[in-house]
């Protein structure tokens, strides 16, 4: 009983230290790689939401080649899940950052919003906003350098 307890532990620890040694964003180039994965997206996009993961794509009539591309783009961008759906005035596109088997921390993010109205706070800085913040929950975004596109974390 010990050892587990010692166990657990010695991972939350780990699993902390992990968390807070994360890059909070990803290289710039990535921004470019998702720009490639929107541009496909909004080719094969018929009027349902687009949900693309490693393992599975809906609907199942998306182009095959173009879900391979994007799969391949999402592995090389550090990308687990990308998404895409529109209304009449805007497309929302998210992109979630593949952080492995982290299991505490932020849901980390990029988000592409055609008419750049969030859910989320938009902040100067996500790092700094966390590190302020009181509340239990929380979600913020910040704009990147591309019209359109903010990193974003939550924790919920």
């Amino acid at each position: 009983m010990k050892k587990r307890v010692i166990g657990g532990a010695v991972m939350l620890l780990v699993s902390s230290l992990l968390v807070y040694l994360c890059p909070r964003q990803t290289p710039d180039d990535v921004l470019v790689r998702m720009q490639g994965i929107l541009n496909e997206l909004e080719e094969m996009y018929d009027g349902d939401m687009i949900l693309i993961r490693s393992y599975n794509a809906e609907p199942d009539s998306l182009d095959s080649e173009g879900v391979k591309w994007i799969r391949r783009e999402m592995r090389e961008a550090g990308l687990n899940i990308v998404s895409l759906s529109c209304s009449e005035y805007s497309c929302l596109s998210v992109y979630d950052i593949d952080r492995g088997l982290v299991i505490f921390g932020d849901y980390m993010y990029y988000k592409y919003d055609s008419d750049s109205m969030t859910e989320e706070i938009i902040v100067d800085s996500v790092e700094k906003a966390i590190e302020e913040n009181t509340d239990v929950h929380y979600a913020f975004c910040e704009r990147t350098e591309v019209e359109y596109w903010f990193y974003c974390e939550n924790n919920h």
